[in-house]
């Protein structure tokens, strides 16, 4: 597992580096690509898990300090997934710049195409994501 988290990396490395307009700051760029991917994994797992297994149970968790609904679902996906996951990919891979290392040891896999997968099945879980809403009715 943690080999193929390696190599997801690497690409979005990759894919950082070699974009056009991002380019300069694609330390940012790497970390936030697979920040927002991984982060659609984890709603994906909050919904399931919330939802269907423990009934609401996981709602304590909701920040609502907004009045708009949108706003608060932005600052709970900040709070508790990109934020920390881009962290964990600071400390990871750009500290003491690990990357170098790691990019000699996975040199196949610095390309687009293993982080353009995870990217594109991340957007699918997204999508599956819409329709795990439960609606409750209050009597």
């Amino acid at each position: 597992m943690k080999n193929l988290l390696y190599k997801i990396m690497i690409s979005s490395i990759y894919t950082a580096q070699n974009n056009g307009y991002m380019s300069d700051i694609w330390k940012f760029a790497s970390g936030f690509y697979f920040a927002f991917a991984t982060s659609i994994y984890v709603i994906f797992v909050y919904l399931i898990l919330n939802n269907y297994i423990l009934d609401g149970g996981l709602d304590f968790l909701t920040i609502t300090f907004i009045s708009e609904r949108a706003y608060n679902f932005v600052l709970n996906a900040g709070m508790y997934s990109i934020t920390p996951i881009m962290l964990l990919h600071y400390f990871l891979f750009l500290r003491h710049d690990k990357f170098k290392v790691l990019i000699k040891q996975y040199k196949n896999q610095y390309n687009k195409k293993l982080f353009a997968w995870y990217f594109i099945i991340a957007l699918i879980f997204m999508f599956v994501s819409l329709f795990l809403k439960v609606e409750k009715t209050s009597l």
